[in-house]
Parts: C-alpha cells; structure tokens; sequence
C-alpha cells in the first residue's frame, strides 16, 4: 500500500485504524537513516531521561530530514511522525524547554514536512498518539489488555494502559462503517428493517466503548496520570518551528479524545443535534484527523440528516432513541473518569482539558444535548 490516504481510509475491516501496522520504534533503529535510528533507540529512554542528555541526543540530530515522506511507506512515515511528535512533547512541556517556547530545526523540520504530507496539524493529535500507536494485530472488539503500544511519552505501564483502552475503544469502529454503510442502502431503499438494526449496531457498538472505558482507572495510578502524562498531551501557544521557512508560530488544541473518528462517525451517522457551541469545537477537533476521515464524516453527514426524515416511524425513532442514549452512557462513563483523575473533594485540580475546553462543561453539555435528542 503506498497511498496515505488508503491506509488511513474507513471500512469494515479496520474502521478508523491504519490498514497495515505502523512503524515500531525498534523498526525506525533499523533504518537506513541516522536520525530515525537515533529516535527509535530513544523511545524507551525518554520518560527518564534528564534535561541535559534530552538536549544532547536532539544535538546530534540532522536539520534536514534524510527522508522525504512520500519515499517512504504509510506505515514508516507514521512510526517516523510519531516518534517526532512525541520527542517534540517534551520539548514543549518540559519546564526546562517550555520557556524557550520554539523547536529546534532537527526537530521542526521533520515534524512539519511529514505532518503536511500526511495532512495533520504539526503536533501530537489523537491519530499518532493513538491510532497509529500499537504492535500487533488488532481485530473487531480487541481487549486493552491484548493490545501491543508502539510507544509512550513516558516509558510507564499506566500510559501504556491509558493508550490501550482507547485502542480497544476505537477497534468497533469496523463495526460502525459496516452499520453506517448499511444505513446508507437502507435510506436509498427505504427499508425500515435494515435501518433499525444498523442502528442496533451501532448502539451495541457504542456499549462495547462504553464498557472498556469503564476499565481505564483500574490500571492507572491517578498521580501518575495528573503528574507525568496528562502534562505533555496539553496544546500549545506560539511554538515557533525553527528552520522551518519563515520560522512559523504553531498554535495546537492538544491531543484529546475528542478527536475520535470512530465516536465522531456515531454522532454524525445519528444525526446527533448539538448546540452551536459544540459543533464549532468539533469541527476544530475534526481538523486534527486524517483526511481520510474527514471525507467519511462529510458523506456521513449526509446520511445522518437523512436518517431525521425517517424519525418519524416508531421502530426507527426507538433504534435511534436506544443509539443516543449508548452515546449519552458512555459520555458520562467519560465524565466520571475525569471526576476521578481531576476533581478531589468537589474542587477541580485544573481548569481546562487537554483539547483546551473546560471538561467538566463540555462533557456535561455532550451528555446533556445527547440525552435531549434521544428524549425529543
């Protein structure tokens, strides 16, 4: 497969994951190229490794990339960005670096080029963070626990689970295009039947998230969460990209599972009607997904606002009904992890939510708009 678009395009196989296993960081230090090599030996260091040799190991690193994206193969351009971003994240973060608020050229440059190749912001969004960040073989239905993480920012098993969960999470998305494409002939036909159990399955796949989001505490020590991982998957303001021509500023929402295809698929296939308020944050999120993705939700939208014409028709409107309020379940499994990780004794420990909405609000709207719907 040598298209980029291919290999992140929707179906009934892989749902919104690659079709191939991206690069692993022990792949990338067996490549051809110095700075690749360098970078993969790094993945299992970073977590741990101070300031000072950080900087030094970035030093050694080439300014120009030795490879151009579009030489290499979807799954390597993938492992390369991915390892790129994540190293990146700490030179965001880190308070050592933070206040210097740029990229140095051997970073910057490589990020740039391949995140414009492959059509992304230059930073670390959900699609490397997640769904280009596991080992093995993955099928419909995956547990966490039989998921292989590429990589982590930092080296912990709690990160390694955190990424897991949501892999799991994203591995009915198969099952969602299939229900999707099925709404899709069943609206062009008329047929009741086939619509109300696409819709069925669509509910059951939702439950399925639902349930192994519910499992993403028990392996997580929330110190660890709050301390060392949640602090690098923050946006950033201004971040100026050295090398880069004209030296840009960068400004990122942070990675978030807002950016979810496959839960992003769900509310638009439902024609989900949310405020004004929250469409304009998730059409924000949407920028940050392959742009594969982003033509799914657009024809998906389209089968969504047909599927209101259909509401009417008492077995539609309960299938739909029953779908939202999976959604609206497991948006409040969502919102009680977070009451767990970041709120203590009533007061919350932070403001914003990695994708820079104030989480207690934006969840709660999600969960309330989403239960409307269902009951109008």
């Amino acid at each position: 497969m040598d298209s980029i678009s291919a290999f992140w395009m929707p179906d009934d196989v892989t749902g919104f994951l690659p079709k191939i296993t991206p690069s692993t960081p022990l792949a990338l230090s067996q490549l051809p190229y110095g700075s690749s090599r360098i970078l993969g030996q790094l993945s299992t260091e970073l977590g741990v490794m101070t300031d000072t040799d950080l900087e030094y190991i970035i030093s050694s690193l080439k300014g120009e990339p030795e490879v151009a994206p579009a030489d290499t193969t979807p799954e390597v351009c993938e492992g390369i960005l991915r390892a790129y971003v994540i190293v990146a994240a700490h030179l965001i973060h880190r308070p050592y670096f933070a206040q210097k608020k740029e990229l140095p050229e051997a970073i910057a440059k490589p990020i740039w080029d391949f995140s414009k190749y492959v059509g992304r912001p230059p930073s670390l969004t959900y699609a490397s963070y997640v769904l280009a960040n596991f080992s093995n073989k993955i099928s419909v239905r995956s547990k966490p626990s039989d998921i292989k993480v590429a990589q982590t920012l930092t080296g912990t098993s709690d990160e390694e689970w955190f990424i897991a969960v949501h892999l799991s999470a994203e591995t009915v998305g198969a099952e969602v295009v299939a229900a999707i494409k099925r709404m899709e002939l069943a609206l062009q036909s008329n047929n009741i039947e086939v619509l109300t159990s696409a819709l069925e399955s669509i509910e059951a796949g939702v439950l399925f998230a639902k349930s192994i989001f519910a499992e993403v505490a028990g392996n997580i020590d929330p110190t660890v969460f709050r301390e060392s991982i949640r602090p690098l998957l923050f946006g950033h303001d201004r971040i100026r990209f050295n090398g880069v021509s004209g030296n840009p500023e960068v400004t990122y929402v942070g990675e978030t599972g807002a950016q979810s295809g496959m839960m992003r698929a769900v509310d638009i296939a439902l024609g989900t009607r949310h405020s004004d308020h929250v469409i304009s944050s998730f059409k924000h999120f949407v920028l940050c997904a392959p742009p594969s993705h982003q033509e799914f939700f657009e024809r998906t939208s389209k089968t969504g606002q047909q599927l209101l014409g259909f509401i009417n028709n008492i077995y539609i409107k309960k299938a739909r009904r029953n779908a939202l309020l999976a959604v609206a379940e497991l948006r409040r499994v969502h919102l009680d992890i977070v009451n767990y990780f970041l709120v203590e004794n009533g007061r919350k420990l932070t403001d914003k939510g990695t994708g820079g909405t104030d989480f207690l609000i934006w969840l709660g709207n999600l969960v309330n708009e989403t239960e409307a719907d269902a009951n109008t």
